[in-house]
């Protein structure tokens, strides 16, 4: 009967210092033992003490993350499962590899059995992702696969980032074979720095139309997201081991508040009456923006339209980016909405995105939206205030943000029912649309009454 067993690389042989040898005498193990490096697994194939040979595979591990007597990966990591599925397939393919040598020689010596499922393991090894373009060409294979379970605009988000990691690696020398076992702290530094001081940023321009260099620091913690959830993919499907996009300061945090652009009742009023009948172009993307500005809605759910979706006096729809039923009923603030499509004979408008952000400014422009507007934004340390008339600030999204801003400051809907309408799911993106007025705060609690105020009725009881 053999026996199979998974064990981690000697420790001692990590080391040659006189401290490693002194403790290998006294039966210690050395300091490096738990240090974050990898070591092979081994696979130890025996019948007894005199008669059993190690085989290393292709699988590492950081010892302090095995777990000793199960001979498994501890199950409170991350990706634990696929990884521990992959040893127990492997043992599981051993075994009948070595049932299949028995069964077909009798007289097969134990020398035989050690050479043909040492080469067995060696074959059954994942493909060397660790070459070349091979980290490119696993997130080639993670796109492709996202493909049906995420949005257009997510796909492109991965696209952005393979074109980002693209340039990064191509013009840093120690990168341009780049590798899974080169994504480290190291690379964390060099890459956000890159992003934050190299990068052209189409999004801000100086006064020659010449685009600016570094990417705003919530712009670099998306790139940075975006990566974290790669690897964490091709960690889980065994393309890799590298577990050091799970450190802390492997961060892509954010600001939970910052200042967001949204359009007034007023100015949103005017900008819906505005007369653009002498510019179809500018009378289009206008009406596309009041559409976002009545519904809360978004740039692909909005391109998505359809009249078969409008039941009695509602919108109802899958959300693109949720997957979840959405409902805009055509009433009170939204009824507006209703009007847009009915110009249209349902069957709005169609640009591309970019165009329409293009587009829209000039529109908001000639409607005279140019309250100053000041943003401030962080590059690293660096503080960047940039102070414009409010229709250079407008895109697409700025029409969903101004109805969420709408519906919670004017009109006082209570937040579950304006999350019903956004497909928002998560309390903290909306508590950033809140405005913190004082005034409001005050005036609110004067409305209120306290418990001294209230006449009480002392009511006797009954003998």
């Amino acid at each position: 009967m053999a026996n199979i067993n998974f064990v981690l690389r000697d420790p001692y042989k990590e080391g040659t210092s006189e401290k490693v040898r002194e403790n290998k005498k006294k039966g210690k193990r050395v300091d490096n033992f738990f240090k974050p490096i990898e070591v092979p697994i081994i696979v130890v194939f025996g019948y007894d003490r005199k008669h059993r040979f190690k085989c290393k595979t292709d699988l590492k591990i950081r010892p302090r993350e095995w777990d000793f007597k199960k001979q498994r990966v501890k199950s409170s990591l991350t990706g634990s499962f696929e990884f521990n599925d992959r040893i127990d397939s492997l043992q599981k393919e051993i075994v009948d590899f070595y049932n299949g040598l028995t069964s077909k020689s009798k007289e097969i010596t134990f020398n035989q059995v050690k050479d043909k499922i040492t080469e067995f393991v060696k074959n059954q090894q994942m493909p060397d992702f660790e070459e070349g373009t091979g980290f490119f060409d696993v997130l080639d294979a993670y796109i492709e696969r996202n493909k049906t379970k995420v949005s257009s605009r997510t796909i492109q988000k991965y696209k952005t980032l393979k074109k980002s990691l693209t340039e990064f690696t191509s013009a840093k020398k120690k990168y341009r074979n780049f590798t899974f076992s080169q994504v480290d702290l190291n690379f964390y530094d060099d890459y956000r720095n890159y992003l934050l001081m190299e990068v052209d940023n189409p999004k801000r321009k100086d006064e020659n139309g010449k685009c600016e260099k570094g990417l705003l620091d919530d712009t670099v913690a998306k790139y940075i997201e975006n990566l974290k959830n790669f690897m964490k993919w091709s960690l889980e499907r065994g393309y890799h081991t590298n577990r050091e996009f799970q450190r802390r300061d492997f961060s892509s945090s954010r600001k939970p508040k910052q200042e967001i652009v949204t359009l007034e009742f007023e100015e949103l009023k005017n900008f819906y009456e505005h007369d653009f009948s002498r510019d179809q172009r500018l009378d289009q993307v206008r009406d596309l923006f009041c559409y976002a500005a009545f519904t809360g809605q978004r740039w692909g759910d909005i391109s998505n339209f359809k009249k078969e979706d409008i039941v009695d006096d509602a919108w109802i729809f899958t959300a693109e980016k949720t997957g979840k039923q959405t409902i805009v009923p055509f009433v009170g603030y939204i009824a507006p909405a209703l009007t847009i499509l009915e110009k249209y004979n349902f069957k709005l408008p169609e640009i591309s995105n970019q165009k329409f952000n293009d587009y829209v400014k000039e529109a908001a422009e000639e409607a005279g939206l140019d309250r100053l507007v000041s943003i401030k934004r962080m590059r690293g340390r660096e503080i960047l205030v940039r102070t414009e008339p409010l229709h250079r600030h407008i895109t697409m999204h700025t029409g969903r943000r101004t109805c969420v801003s709408l519906l919670l400051n004017v009109a006082k809907m209570p937040i579950p029912q304006v999350m019903d309408i956004t497909q928002h799911t998560d309390f903290k993106t909306l508590r950033k649309y809140i405005n913190e007025d004082p005034a409001a705060l005050r005036k609110n609690l004067k409305e209120t009454r306290s418990v001294v105020d209230l006449e009480l009725k002392v009511v006797k009881r009954a003998n």
